[in-house]
């Protein structure tokens, strides 16, 4: 008894051991959050493993066949190889029936479950909330989407199946070989813990090197992605010459990177295949002494020699699968971490008809910082009456974009709170509190596709006429029928095909369609040229009737039609000014257009 349980603490320290060395324990635990994505393909895997039993039972029967085939020739009987030859013949039909339908199905399960992962990322994605994107580029996401999930395949396909299917090839493989032989058998097993120790020793290596290879590729997408969003600033500055450095930098970094996994792998296959030629020469060498002693028949050595490549294919198999793993395993770690945020809501936004506003908006001494220690809004405290139209200005770093964006409920206050007549923010559904605005940005951001889409995105399921009310309100009715598709035009990425007036009166239009109570107004007119200002102009006039207004000025002119204007000063209301006392106001308000 006290000999067993040594056996077992032994055993468990090894296994210990092991698992630290190799990082076992994280992968499984990154294995099975795959689980539920398996599980919905089930049975294209339970395909898969049936045709895995076919592949292993087909590997003995032609080692079966070929010590038949050996045999029957010693003996010259002509009528039993011509026997065994319709039995070559079924089995090489058998097995290549099996290869087709294997990878017809492994292909089939690796691309719904690829579907089912990007859907699952994009979808966790767009119910993150705006933090997580200030802190993130862009370029890296684009390539958690696509480069990572494209490198899951390995996870979920053919490694998987192959770490699958080499230990239960090994085992039919031993117990065949042990009906041959018993001794030989077990001396060949001997090589297979060699095998696996390097397995798990450069498999951990590859692992950790190709986690930085993928966070090397984001850098480069996000490189990309600014460079290509960026052109005509790229062209205006002459900045072609750094950018090209910084690209050739990053490429540098990932081939040093890759050439570093090609000597892991090198050395991982290497020790492998050494592990296993070591093993087939001394079955050969063996066996052939055995069949000298006539212990061993010829045709019991060619089945014998055949099948050690099998019983050691999975150590030296293991190798290959197992780098694969570990490349696919540090694209999925990536997916992993964009699933582990926390967000905003459980399910997505659903439109909700606004209510009006009947008495006012309310911020109590609200204080919020994007980082510890370094407040942007500090104890502000505003009330702006339903109906008002309140100009919020500052210099830069004020705070004026970021109250807008806890307006809009993007961010949540650190202290104090933010309520729309009864309705306080921290206890309103994210849906309710935000179909009370509507919100026109400095720079018009349009979506890929028609002009009818980025309009209706306004109110989903506006009707066509409501579409082109908000469209014929917002003065863009007439040049949008201009064109030559009207509203079923495509404007390109972000409405590159339009102007940049066009671009602001579509998002007006936009804003109308939505009919929220409450606007968020970004000065949308000071990049326009006087004709698109004046017709952008008269859009806001309309957009602005019967509505609670709080419009970011940038321009004194931007103040005709305001009732109030609020200077705002490292995130305190420093001047709250009447618009009938603009002239005598003085101060900070003076000073800020002064400076302009």
């Amino acid at each position: 008894m006290k000999t067993l349980a040594h056996i077992a603490q032994s055993t468990v320290r090894i296994g210990m051991t092991f698992s630290r060395l190799t990082g076992a324990g994280g992968m499984v635990r990154t294995m099975a959050r795959l689980v539920p994505f398996v599980r919905r393909v089930w049975p294209v895997y339970a395909a898969l493993f049936l045709l895995v039993a076919a592949d292993i039972a087909l590997t003995l029967a032609f080692a079966w066949f070929l010590g038949a085939m050996s045999d029957a020739a010693l003996t010259g009987d002509l009528a039993h190889v011509r026997n065994l030859l319709l039995v070559g013949g079924a089995l090489i039909a058998a097995d290549i029936a099996t290869v087709v339908l294997q990878t017809r199905l492994e292909a089939e399960a690796v691309n719904r479950i690829k579907r089912d992962l990007k859907n699952e990322v994009f979808r966790h994605l767009l119910r993150l909330p705006a933090g997580y994107y200030a802190k993130r580029h862009s370029g890296d996401l684009v390539s958690r989407l696509t480069t990572d999930i494209n490198n899951v395949e390995g996870a979920i396909g053919s490694n998987l199946i192959g770490l699958i299917q080499m230990p239960l090839m090994g085992l039919a493989v031993f117990i065949y070989l042990v009906s041959v032989h018993p001794q030989l058998a077990l001396a060949c097993l001997l090589f297979g813990p060699a095998a696996m120790l390097a397995v798990g020793l450069f498999g951990l290596k590859i692992r950790e090197n190709r986690r930085k290879l993928a966070e090397r590729f984001g850098r480069i997408n996000a490189l990309l992605h600014d460079v290509f969003a960026g052109q005509m600033i790229v062209k205006a500055f002459a900045m072609e010459k750094p950018f090209d450095e910084r690209f050739r930098g990053e490429t540098d970094r990932v081939l040093k990177l890759e050439r570093r996994e090609a000597r892991l792998l090198a050395w991982l296959q290497g020790s492998s295949s050494f592990i296993s030629s070591a093993a087939y020469v001394f079955s050969l060498g063996a066996g052939a002494l055995l069949a000298a002693k006539g212990t061993l028949t010829v045709g019991g050595l060619v089945a014998f020699v055949k099948l050690v490549s099998h019983l050691l294919y999975p150590f030296e198999g293991l190798a290959r699968q197992w780098g694969g793993l570990q490349k696919s395993l540090a694209s999925v770690e990536r997916l992993w971490n964009i699933l582990d945020e926390k967000p905003t809501k459980a399910s997505f936004p659903a439109y909700v008809p606004p209510v009006p506003l009947i008495r006012g908006i309310t911020l109590h001494r609200v204080s919020f910082a994007h980082e510890t220690g370094r407040p942007v809004i500090r104890d502000l405290s505003l009330f702006i009456p339903a109906g008002q139209k309140v100009a919020i200005i500052g210099a830069n770093g004020a705070g004026k974009s970021t109250l807008i964006q806890l307006l809009l409920g993007l961010y949540k206050p650190d202290a104090g709170f933010i309520r729309l007549d009864d309705l306080r923010q921290d206890a309103a559904d994210p849906d309710v509190w935000r179909s009370r605005f509507a919100y026109v940005p400095q720079e018009p951001y349009l979506f890929a596709g028609t002009i009818r889409d980025n309009i209706a995105d306004g109110r989903p399921g506006a009707t066509m006429e409501e579409i082109i009310e908000a469209a014929r309100q917002a003065n863009a009715d007439e040049f949008i029928r201009a064109l030559p598709d009207g509203y079923d035009t495509w404007i390109g990425e972000r409405g590159t095909l339009l102007s940049g007036g066009q671009k602001q009166r579509i998002t007006i239009a936009r804003a109308i369609l939505r009919d929220a109570p409450i606007l968020l107004l970004d000065e949308a007119t000071s990049n326009l040229d006087p004709l698109a200002e004046r017709q952008v102009r008269e859009a806001l006039d309309r957009l602005m009737r019967g509505r609670t207004v709080l419009v970011v000025a940038h321009r004194e002119s931007a103040l005709e039609g305001v009732d109030r204007v609020i200077v705002l000063d490292r995130g305190r209301v420093a001047e709250d000014v009447p618009a009938g006392r603009l002239a005598a106001a003085g101060g900070m308000y003076a000073r800020h257009f002064e400076r302009r």
